[in-house]
């Protein structure tokens, strides 16, 4: 058996000509490899992750930790955290039936090749030139002086002339890069890549480019591509061992992406924008030893709901009306670790509301869990869910209209009827 299931991991049975592969593996994605563990040839994953690994042996799949979900829902969370806009149709979101399994880097030669054929997006771009006519935004004091050095085509002026090099092209050309690193789509990427030079090929962060690009009636039909692209970049690695090509492996921290994927939806469709997350974690607290401070403690929830830096009310320290943390967890609401965590984040900005927020397969209605009043403050933790297991983009956009009211309801203690 090549993986090993238990609550919170699936353990990966580790085969001898594999643990160099795996002490490589576990370096780049910063995963804690111990040396217990190798010795009893076993690697324990968390759930979280969702793809595939390819040894030099085998393919071993990752797949969601729910098994009322599949690789397709999980591909339309990533396409609404990254590619969607509150502009864009429903049937962006919507996924084909060979979008069901964790092959994107497929995906992404099949919706190229299919873009390709329809066109390659160019751009105008500045560029200075020298010529021996007028043209363009000329340059007066460097053309004169041109003119009274008697320097061949002396006009200096700037053009704006088509180019390949935009964000779309290089989210492709990038991708390609990484493919050519593989095994099986080194061929289709060298190929493809002759289209794009001359556009970055050195992205790093593919999701972050992604969500900078404005599309139009031109562009949109890259949409599905770049997101593809994005994914590769950001999550595929390749192990190459000192050859042109090798293995391929495509992760993606599901957790992490429900995360963003929750804040995205209460930051952007409730009406009034009163929704904000931290970008960095806040000091709460010291570690005091014999030669004083010598280390402290951080919090950062998830979401917050009308913070304010300053709060008159609490001596000037920050507050929020309610504080919200986000958890991954299908089956098993209201864990005490949980508990712990909000309630102290709930103490530390002063909330009167207290939410956690999880992932459901239907549409469920809020749950409360009830705490002694004359011991906790708040004494009410709220429980809302997000449908994610819809079947169709439309009725997804629906699920989490009504998850983002549904909270703001509960926030504001109004009946939803």
């Amino acid at each position: 058996m090549e993986i090993m299931e238990s609550a919170e991991q699936n353990i990966i049975t580790v085969q001898p000509e594999e643990i160099a592969f795996f002490e490589e593996f576990t370096k780049k994605y910063a995963i804690s490899w111990t040396r217990e563990e190798k010795l009893n040839n076993i690697l324990p994953l968390s759930k979280s992750y969702v793809g595939y690994i390819t040894t030099p042996t085998r393919i071993i799949s990752l797949n969601p930790k729910y098994h009322e979900i599949g690789f397709e829902h999980i591909i339309r969370i990533y396409l609404y955290v990254y590619g969607y806009r509150p502009t864009d149709s429903a049937a962006i979101l919507d996924v084909s039936e060979s979008e069901t399994s964790a092959d994107v880097a497929s995906m992404f030669i099949k919706n190229l090749k299919r873009n390709i054929q329809e066109g390659i997006i160019r751009s105008y771009q500045k560029t200075d030139i020298r010529s021996e006519s007028l043209q363009g935004k000329v340059n007066y004091t460097r053309t004169y002086t041109n003119v009274l050095t008697g320097k061949g085509k002396p006009v200096m002026s700037r053009v704006s002339k088509l180019s390949i090099k935009n964000n779309i092209n290089s989210l492709i050309l990038s991708a390609l890069e990484k493919l050519k690193h593989t095994d099986e789509y080194f061929s289709d990427a060298a190929q493809l890549e002759m289209y794009f030079y001359g556009a970055d090929r050195n992205v790093q962060n593919g999701s972050a480019l992604l969500q900078e690009i404005t599309f139009n009636s031109n562009t949109a039909r890259y949409r599905r591509t770049l997101t593809y692209a994005a994914m590769i970049i950001d999550q595929l690695t390749y192990s190459d061992k000192g050859s042109s090509v090798g293995t391929d492996s495509f992760l993606i921290n599901f957790d992490r992406l429900f995360e963003d994927f929750v804040a995205k939806v209460l930051k952007e469709i409730p009406e009034k924008r009163e929704f904000t997350t931290w970008s960095a974690k806040k000091r709460f607290a010291d570690v005091i030893g014999s030669t004083g401070v010598y280390s402290g403690r951080e919090y950062q929830p998830d979401i917050i709901y009308r913070y304010k830096e300053e709060d008159e009310a609490f001596d000037y320290m920050p507050s929020a009306y309610a504080v919200l943390d986000v958890k991954n967890k299908a089956y098993g609401q209201f864990k005490n670790a949980d508990i712990y965590q909000i309630m102290m984040y709930a103490k530390l900005l002063h909330s009167e509301k207290a939410l956690l927020l999880y992932p459901s397969f239907t549409n469920r209605r809020t749950e409360t869990l009830s705490l002694n009043s004359e011991i906790f403050n708040p004494s009410l933790i709220y429980a809302c869910f997000v449908n994610i297991g819809d079947e169709s983009g439309e009725k997804f956009l629906q699920s989490i209209h009504e998850f983002a009211n549904n909270v703001v309801y509960t926030i504001q203690d109004i009946q939803h009827l």
